[in-house]
């Protein structure tokens, strides 16, 4: 009996899961017939996706470094409030629409702090190697 429910309860939430992945994909935009950003504002036909996922990754690649001792937990939270005050500007930027110099800087800011990140990779700070 008890197995039959937990089959039902682990289904429901695979299909809750499938659900939740596939949502945003669904509400991308992928350029069909018009130059909107996701709050109406002319953009170029930039959307933010990559700036979006290129900071996901950037997200990932710092927790997995400091997870694996590459770089120490300071320097995790260093960079994470680098990434935090990223998104502020970013969303201060949003909020009428990206100019291309507003494009421009994010990835500006994006890639500064990818390479301090590549730079605390290398620094050894006290940490076994």
């Amino acid at each position: 009996m008890t197995t039959a429910l937990t089959k039902k309860a682990l289904l429901s939430l695979l299909a809750a899961s499938a659900v939740a992945i596939a949502t945003p994909t669904l509400a991308q935009d992928h350029g069909r017939g018009h130059d909107r950003g996701y709050n109406g504002s002319y953009n170029g036909g930039w959307n933010g996706s990559g700036l979006n996922g290129e900071q996901a990754r950037l997200a990932q690649r710092i927790d997995r470094a400091a997870y694996y001792g590459r770089i120490s937990r300071r320097e995790a939270a260093g960079l994470r409030y680098q990434l935090e005050e990223y998104q502020r500007i970013e969303w201060r930027y949003r909020r009428d629409g990206l100019s291309r110099w507003e494009r421009e800087d994010l990835q500006r800011r994006l890639h500064r702090i990818e390479r301090d990140l590549h730079d605390e990779r290398r620094d050894r700070d006290g940490r076994r190697w």
